[in-house]
């Protein structure tokens, strides 16, 4: 992700809807897997550390992200989590070998072979230790935000599945979200395909008037309980549509190969360009 992204977001993560619901859904369901426990999590592709920052007052948190940028405004906002600039996936490697939980949210669509990112990450794990992905959804949902965030690829939900299809990975769900809002967001979509970015970075998060943007936190953070419920209680995904999938996988107790992108999945329709 771009350095003029990065820094952009961190203007407004603390307040844009999105970015506030998700990190209330992300602290039920780490609620949820812990059980009380204090955990060890490494946050991948942590950004500025809204998500890691989120969740260090209850567990031990280290983020790692490839921005200088992004992880020194993390470290400034949040001390009580650790961060780290990686670039490669080694220091990712050898943090995940103790961790009890791997978070992966909005990270493999900016790698070119996912297979061997998930497996390299999941082959460290100890038997027990949790994955918890998210991706963007939708294929035909492609836009400049996706072209300026960097991204791959936007998923379908078998495409998503293959990814873990040969390792050693238990799922304990794997759902749809950001499900009761996707028919305004895919008219926004629609309609800012047509307009010019609303800010110079080209995606297209930016804050709406306050009322507006209360009611669409509330309306995204209702789907932390059927999704902490649906983990639970081991029930069917609760959301068969929506912007983001999420899957939450559990290691298991065989070894776990480190594979690259099989030939039988088709080749990425979109290359990023990381010039900048």
């Amino acid at each position: 992700m771009r350095d003029e992204v990065q820094t952009h977001n961190a203007t407004i993560e603390d307040r844009h809807w999105w970015f506030a619901a998700r990190r209330q859904i992300l602290r039920a369901l780490v609620d949820e897997i812990a059980h009380g426990r204090r955990l060890r999590i490494v946050d991948v592709g942590c950004s500025t550390g809204g998500n890691a920052g989120s969740l260090s007052e209850a567990h031990d948190v280290t983020g790692f992200d490839a921005s200088e940028t992004a992880i020194r405004i993390a470290a400034q906002r949040f001390p009580k989590a650790r961060f780290e600039v990686a670039r490669g996936l080694e220091p990712v490697r050898a943090a995940a070998r103790g961790a009890d939980l791997v978070l992966l949210m909005d990270v493999i669509e900016h790698v070119e072979d996912d297979f061997h990112f998930l497996s390299s990450v999941a082959s460290e794990l100890a038997p027990g230790a949790h994955i918890l992905v998210t991706v963007p959804a939708h294929p035909e949902l492609w836009s400049a935000h996706d072209v300026a965030s960097q991204h791959w690829r936007r998923y379908t939900q078998p495409r998503l599945e293959l990814v873990w299809r040969d390792l050693p990975l238990e799922p304990r769900l794997v759902t749809f979200c950001n499900a009761l809002l996707a028919p305004l967001v895919r008219t926004a979509r629609r309609i800012r395909k047509r307009e010019k970015p609303v800010h110079g970075t080209g995606a297209d998060l930016a804050i709406p008037s306050a009322p507006v943007n209360a009611v669409l936190r509330w309306t995204f953070e209702r789907e932390s309980g059927p999704l902490v419920r649906a983990l639970r209680d081991r029930g069917s995904a609760p959301y068969r549509d929506g912007i983001s999938l999420l899957a939450i996988l559990r290691r298991g107790a065989s070894a776990c190969p480190v594979l690259t992108k099989p030939a039988d999945v088709p080749r990425d329709e979109h290359r990023p360009d990381t010039a900048h």
